[in-house]
């Protein structure tokens, strides 16, 4: 019995904070949907709504595994599983890895 308390807490407890996780997740990737920039990934360029949803397959396979928006732009949206290789942003003429990218982004949807 004290087991299933135990459980009950921790599920109770770990709820929000995934919850918090998957809504900065998504305004993240909102934040992608409606940029203006060219994503390149593996040498092949996509528009914003492609790359989100890309990034949004890769976070609906990663979520239980991620446990902060950080973990979530360096381990999930920001660089190839497959190949190892980062994803880059080009925005007005400047390509950037889309780490950086997604970090400048991040601050500025959290500015007070």
């Amino acid at each position: 019995m004290k087991l299933s308390y135990t459980l009950l807490f921790a599920s109770v407890w770990a709820a929000p904070a995934l919850a918090s996780v998957e809504q900065d997740v998504e305004v993240l990737i909102g934040q992608i949907e409606h940029s203006p920039c060219v994503f390149i990934r593996n040498g092949d360029q996509y528009n914003s709504q492609q790359a989100a949803e890309h990034i949004r397959n890769k976070w609906n396979y990663a979520k239980d595994d991620v446990t902060d928006i950080e973990m979530f732009i360096s381990d999930v949206a920001s660089k190839s599983w497959f190949s190892g290789k980062p994803y880059m942003v080009e925005c007005a003429e400047q390509v950037m890895s889309s780490e950086v990218w997604l970090r400048q982004l991040w601050r500025q949807a959290n500015k007070p």
